[in-house]
């Protein structure tokens, strides 16, 4: 009857990976190569920041109603650094870098500092050199656009006044304004746009101010060949992990002895050369080194592990039986198969079994158990555990196996390794 299959285990996964390494370590060195030489193929890029100091300017100077603390939107301003016309002035003043307005555009960045009256222009330059004029170009651009705008709005405003007073004289001049009151009325008005020319006249056009010049950098702002080395190799690494543990075994079958090389400093009993089967199992019944007098109160038990298999005449418990009959020794065999999964999940064999079994070498045979956690769970409950495998059995199934019960800490007594049952069968018994 075949097993269910069992779901993957961290031990699968490292054992995976060990057998694997090769191709974890290929695509890691190939990551490395490629990261090394993307940093020789992306061109080197510069970067320099100018930090400008923006001076609040009311929107209308002629209004003493508006708080010129809060007449600047720093998002505007932040736009403004990075539009069109500012790009065309800096355009302008890196002539000797050969430079135009939409280079100027793609390669500028904007930061507003929290809560502040401050813009970061970061600049990003083919050279060194060309990155700190860039970034100092499109500071004193944007400076030159703000104070150009607030010169225009003044002269607006100058102008309108200017009007306005003109209006009011060509009123002073007619018959319809000839009146104490009418007159009056008009020489205030004319005082207050007197007044708020004289405010003009004296109006702070300063947009602002560099506050710190961009430095020429030392070091290009792209990544070195070392770190992108380094983020090639974590990436071949990340890569090859998958690749790996998706890998088909080539080991499918355990082959021969070398196939147990995963059992370790184990004891391996080759089978494969004997002509006649229960040779195998006369020596294998020497090793298992039963106690020659067992205690009256308690058994012995010896666990046989095999790969479920179809067909089979005698299960492996029952040949070692045979075997230690032929040796003189009686035992009690058990199939573990016959006996209730939840029972033995709950401790099975109980004392009281035990007991009963006083005196006794008892065979329990896990073969036919489909649940791996109750075949390691029986293992560490035996006196002895056997492993029983063919060379066409499945390595993977077996390397999962000796994990699990490694995890538990228990130890292998003996495995025995036949030939393919269908090469047995010829054979004299």
């Amino acid at each position: 009857m075949p097993t269910t299959p069992q779901p993957v285990q961290l031990t699968d996964i490292a054992g995976r990976l060990k057998r694997h390494w090769p191709v974890v370590a290929v695509l890691a060195i190939l990551g490395l190569i490629l990261g090394v030489l993307a940093s020789f193929a992306i061109p080197a890029s510069y970067s320099a920041t100018t930090t400008v100091s923006v001076n609040p300017m009311s929107s209308d100077p002629l209004s003493s109603s508006v708080d010129s603390a809060r007449s600047i939107n720093m998002p505007t301003e932040k736009g403004l650094v990075t539009s069109q016309k500012v790009a065309d002035a800096a355009a302008s003043l890196l002539r000797a870098h050969s430079i135009d307005s939409e280079q100027v555009r793609e390669s500028t960045t904007v930061d507003v500092p929290e809560d502040s009256l401050i813009l970061t222009i970061h600049f990003n330059g083919d050279s060194a050199k060309e990155a700190a004029a860039g970034a100092n170009a499109v500071a004193e651009a944007y400076l030159m656009n703000r104070r150009s705008a607030a010169s225009d709005e003044v002269d607006r405003l100058v102008k309108a006044a200017t009007t306005q007073i003109d209006d009011i004289q060509d009123k002073a001049d007619k018959p319809a304004y000839d009146t104490p009151i009418a007159r009056r009325s008009l020489s205030i008005q004319a005082d207050a746009l007197g007044t708020k020319l004289a405010e003009l006249g004296n109006f702070d056009l300063n947009p602002g101010q560099i506050v710190g010049k961009a430095d020429t950098p030392s070091k290009p702002s792209t990544p070195s060949a070392a770190s992108l080395g380094l983020a090639g190799l974590f990436l071949g690494v990340l890569a090859g992990i998958p690749i790996a543990l998706l890998r088909k075994e080539e080991d499918s079958e355990i082959g021969s002895v070398d196939g147990l090389a995963v059992l370790g400093d184990q004891i391996v009993l080759d089978g494969t050369k004997d002509t006649n089967r229960d040779d195998t199992w006369d020596i294998a019944a020497f090793m298992l080194k039963i106690p020659a007098v067992l205690e009256v109160d308690r058994p012995f038990i010896i666990v046989v592990d095999a790969e479920a298999s179809l067909g089979r005449s005698e299960m492996p418990g029952e040949e070692l039986i045979n075997a230690l009959a032929r040796r003189g020794r009686s035992a009690r065999f058990v199939n573990a198969n016959a006996i209730n999964e939840g029972k033995i999940s709950r401790g099975w064999p109980t004392a009281k079994k035990r007991e009963s079994w006083g005196g006794e070498i008892v065979v329990i045979d896990t073969s036919l158990i489909s649940s791996d956690a109750n075949k390691v769970a029986m293992a560490t409950r035996a006196d002895s555990l056997m492993l029983v495998r063919s060379t066409n059995d499945d390595a993977a199934a077996l390397r999962r196996h000796y994990g699990l019960l490694k995890s538990e800490n228990v130890d292998i007594a003996l495995t025995a390794l036949f030939p393919p049952r269908p090469e047995m069968i010829s054979l004299d018994r």
